[in-house]
């Protein structure tokens, strides 16, 4: 091969090999540093989820224990005026009503809430990860083009540079 060639050397080659398997085993270190906290993270988000909603059923099923306890009261007072009867059964249907509409608006309330949540802390945890590895890609980068680049090289990347941006100005 002549010196004007512009072919890949067996070195180059190898480096590239070398860098890729450093990345890829990063890649794979990261995931298994990351990958229990984040995990345990959102399934400890999930269970306390989960027993708020289970609280929010238990609040119902009481509502609705109550509401058949008018109801059995009612039942048992007939002999009390037609009235009270209607005022009763309407007040039962009432609260029942409103507590279920609460109780369905807050288990949505909580739901959007903990997609919400899941979502940022998933943009998060992607964008710490995207920093850390572009500053580990920039470190070696730094490093390769210190152990490779050569003053030749410096001064035609410099004259590219001061192309680009003059260029860029120009448009």
């Amino acid at each position: 091969m002549t010196d004007g060639a512009h072919g890949v050397t067996a070195s180059q080659i190898k480096n590239l090999i070398w860098w890729t398997v450093n990345f890829i085993a990063l890649l794979i270190i990261l995931y298994k540093l990351l990958k229990k906290p984040i995990v345990n993270f959102f399934v400890n988000r999930q269970e306390a989820l989960k027993r708020e909603y289970e609280e929010l059923l238990a609040k119902k099923k009481e509502a609705e224990a109550k509401y058949l306890e008018l109801q059995e009261k009612v039942k048992n007072l007939k002999a009390e005026a037609e009235a009270i009867y209607q005022n009763y059964v309407e007040q039962g249907m009432k609260e029942k009503e409103r507590i279920l509409e609460e109780a369905r608006k807050q288990a949505e309330r909580i739901k959007e809430q903990a997609q919400l949540y899941m979502a940022q802390e998933m943009e998060k945890a992607k964008e710490a990860l995207r920093i850390e590895l572009a500053e580990e890609a920039v470190k070696l980068a730094g490093e390769i083009l210190k152990n490779r680049i050569t003053i030749e090289d410096q001064r035609m990347l410099f004259k590219e540079f001061v192309e680009n941006i003059k260029g860029r100005i120009a448009n």
